[in-house]
C-alpha cells in the first residue's frame, strides 16, 4: 500500500461496539480447556488492566482448586447453572444470577455443579487473559513442565498462590445471601429509583482499588439516554437481558449516526470521546461495568441538592456541570411513549 492510499484510512479504531456473548464470530480468542472452554470478549485496557471480560463454560463436576491471587480483583455472574464455592474457609452454593466479587488474596474454590454452567467474569489488574494464553502456550510446546513446580512459579510469578483443599468443603452449607462476598439480585450497597429505571450498587469503588463501580439497572420500555458530551474512558455495559437500540454518533469515516438492535447476552462498549444514545425498545436488565463514575457520590449529592439548592436542577447547564463533576456524562434523560 503507497503512502496516498494510507491517508485515505479515516476509521483509525475499528472498534466493536456491540459484542454478542454467544456469536463465535464476535469471540477476540476461544480456548478449550478440556472441562471448560473460554471465550474473550475484552483484553485488559489501560495500565490498571481493567475491563477485561470473558465468559468460562464448564462441564459439571469441573473443579477449580483452592487459592488466592496476589494482585487483582474478579467479578464473577453465574449466568447459567450452579456453582459449589468456598471462599475464605465459608461454603456456599451460587445460583443463576448471583455475583461474587473477589479482591486479592481472598481464597477461593469452585466446584461447577451442572453442565454447560456460565462462569460470566470481569477482571481487573490481572490480565487473567494473558495467563490462559501464557498456559496453552506450554501446554502445547513443553506439555513436560506443567509437572515442574520451579517452572510454574517462574512463568505465572504472583498471579496465583494454591492452597490446601479447604475444610470447609466438608461443612454444612453457609445462605449464600450471607457471604460478604456474595451479591445476590436483591443485594444492594444503595438503590435509586427515577422516571424509567432503577439503580442497585452492587461493588463500590472501595472493593475495587478506587477503580469502578458496579451497578445493575432495570430499565423501562421507552426510556431514553443521551451521552453527548465527549469524555474519557469507556462506557461499558452488559445486557442480561430486554432489547436496546444503540446510536453512535457520526465518527471517523461514519458521516451517518450508526444503529445498532442490542438484545440479552450482549455487550455495548463505547471508547473514549464517542457519544451515543440508548433507547430501550422493552423491559431490559443491565450491569454498568465502565464504573469510571461517581455515581455513589453524585447520587448522594444529589439528594443534598433537591433539598437545598432545587433551582440548580431547573438550569440544564448548570446541572451537566455538576454531574460532570463526578464524571456522569449522561446529558439527558426522558420517556417516551
Amino acid at each position: 500500500m503507497k503512502l496516498k492510499d494510507m491517508e485515505k484510512i479515516a476509521d483509525f479504531t475499528n472498534h466493536r461496539y456491540v459484542i454478542r456473548m454467544m456469536e463465535p464470530s464476535d469471540w477476540l480468542r476461544h480456548y478449550n480447556e478440556g472441562g471448560e472452554v473460554v471465550n474473550d470478549f475484552i483484553l485488559p485496557r489501560g495500565p490498571r488492566e481493567q475491563d477485561e471480560f470473558s465468559d468460562t463454560i464448564y462441564h459439571a463436576g469441573t473443579e477449580v482448586p483452592y487459592h488466592w491471587h496476589e494482585n487483582g480483583w474478579e467479578t464473577f455472574e453465574v449466568a447459567n447453572g450452579s456453582v459449589d464455592c468456598v471462599v475464605n474457609g465459608v461454603h456456599f452454593i451460587l445460583q443463576k444470577g448471583d455475583l461474587l466479587h473477589l479482591p486479592p488474596y481472598t481464597a477461593h474454590g469452585f466446584t461447577f455443579l451442572e453442565e454447560d454452567t456460565i462462569w460470566r467474569e470481569l477482571f481487573q489488574s490481572m490480565n487473567m487473559s494473558g495467563g490462559i494464553f501464557e498456559k496453552n502456550m506450554v501446554n502445547n510446546n513443553y506439555p513436560e513442565r506443567r509437572e515442574n513446580e520451579e517452572f510454574m512459579r517462574m512463568y505465572r510469578p504472583k498471579k496465583l498462590e494454591p492452597r490446601q483443599r479447604p475444610a470447609a468443603w466438608d461443612d454444612p452449607l453457609t445462605d449464600h445471601s450471607e457471604v460478604f462476598q456474595v451479591r445476590t439480585p436483591d443485594f444492594a450497597w444503595t438503590a435509586h429509583e427515577g422516571n424509567g429505571y432503577s439503580l442497585k450498587l452492587k461493588i463500590s469503588k472501595s472493593e475495587t482499588g478506587g477503580c469502578k463501580e458496579i451497578w445493575h439497572a432495570d430499565l423501562k420500555k421507552g426510556l431514553r439516554a443521551e451521552f453527548a458530551y465527549p469524555h474519557m474512558g469507556y462506557d461499558l455495559y452488559y445486557i442480561q437481558k430486554g432489547r436496546l437500540e444503540l446510536t453512535v454518533d457520526a465518527m471517523h469515516e461514519h458521516k451517518a449516526p450508526q444503529k445498532f438492535i442490542v438484545e440479552g447476552d450482549s455487550i455495548i462498549d463505547i471508547p473514549p470521546c464517542t457519544t451515543y444514545s440508548i433507547k430501550v425498545l422493552e423491559d431490559t436488565a443491565l450491569y454498568d461495568y465502565g464504573g469510571a463514575a461517581d455515581l455513589q457520590a453524585c447520587l448522594e449529592d444529589l439528594r443534598r441538592i433537591r433539598l437545598d439548592q432545587p433551582e440548580l436542577l431547573e438550569n440544564d447547564d448548570e446541572f451537566r456541570a455538576f454531574l460532570r463533576r463526578f464524571k456522569v456524562y449522561c446529558t439527558a434523560l426522558s420517556m417516551e411513549g
